[in-house]
């Protein structure tokens, strides 16, 4: 594998990721009865094009393995200390999980590092724990996140 790690712009990352959507979100979507994927293809586009949306992508010979997409904002509870990255999700082809995944993560934080973010805030699934991966790249527990079908 000859594997390269880039920042790219959603026109361009879409129609590539289209077809990977749908294996991310039932490897890891919870509730997929009650709630489908349906992605916000103009939601996403306007995040771009605001600024707002960071795409870091893995690319294997310019095939699409895995993406990190996060969210460069300031957060409403801390305004003065500038934009942070939240992370919106983030995938590797299960094929490519040989330390595409590490790799991708240490690429996503140079990048958000050369954007001035102070503090990145990311998650993982319970029944996908990561939390192992995270703390021995320097990551702290936080917090937990609950969700109710209403």
């Amino acid at each position: 594998m000859r594997v390269s790690f880039q920042v790219e712009r959603w026109p361009e990352f879409y129609p590539d990721v289209k077809a990977l959507f749908p294996d991310h979100w039932r490897e890891l979507a919870l509730n997929q009865e009650e709630i489908p994927i349906d992605i916000d293809e103009e939601k996403y586009a306007a995040l771009d094009k605001n600024g707002i949306l960071l795409i870091a992508t893995a690319r294997d010979e310019g095939r699409l393995i895995g993406y990190w997409l996060s969210f460069l904002m300031p957060h409403p509870h801390y305004k003065s200390s500038g934009p942070m990255g939240m992370t919106d999700m983030y995938w590797v082809k299960p094929e490519a999980r040989n330390g595409t995944g590490a790799r991708l993560e240490i690429f996503w934080e140079q990048e958000l590092r050369k954007r001035g973010i102070k503090k990145a805030i990311t998650s993982y699934k319970v029944h996908q724990d990561h939390g192992k991966f995270f703390a021995a790249r320097g990551w702290t527990h936080s917090d937990n996140t609950l969700v109710k079908i209403l």
